[in-house]
């Protein structure tokens, strides 16, 4: 009896396990999360693995996410995903910090299975040389949900 108990709790707090479909299981998660100098279009852009960028320069971070809601409208299936964006220092204190910098509605004639987009942000020429996390938070605004991601990015 008290396996069974122990086994309910357990259920409670993990209402996803590990043995569950791939359909229960879908939620919003970043595919590809990278830095880069310049971005031309959806896999067409150029790598920056440090995620180190100049004063005065645009830093871009090129997303694909997977597992967001569709709507349906007639024959179309659509999406919509916000972002915000933040940047902390090491020890967690907020710099900056934009709520919409992408407002995402895409429309489509099947359900993709992901959708790629990217951000950027002009670093002024007198910000602080040093290391930094970047908050990336999206948001699924058909299902309600959100996804934050963090990463170190340098100044230079």
């Amino acid at each position: 009896m008290l396996w069974l108990t122990i086994c309910i709790f357990l259920s409670l707090l993990c209402p996803n396990p590990a043995w569950a479909s791939d359909e229960e299981t879908t939620a919003l998660r970043l595919a590809r999360g990278e830095w880069a100098y310049e971005v031309r279009g959806a896999d067409d852009y150029d790598v920056n693995p440090e995620g180190r960028f100049p004063r005065g320069e645009r830093g871009y971070a090129y997303l694909v996410v997977e597992g967001f809601e569709l709507g349906r409208e007639d024959s179309y299936y659509f999406l919509r995903i916000n972002v915000d964006v933040a940047l902390e220092t090491q020890g967690g204190f907020r710099l900056f910090s934009q709520r919409d910098v992408l407002e995402l509605e895409e429309w489509y004639l099947e359900p993709p299975p992901d959708t790629w987009f990217y951000i950027y942000v002009d670093i002024p020429w007198w910000a602080p040389k040093g290391d930094y996390v970047a908050v990336i938070t999206v948001r699924d605004m058909l299902a309600g949900t959100e996804l934050e991601e963090k990463q170190e990015v340098t100044v230079y």
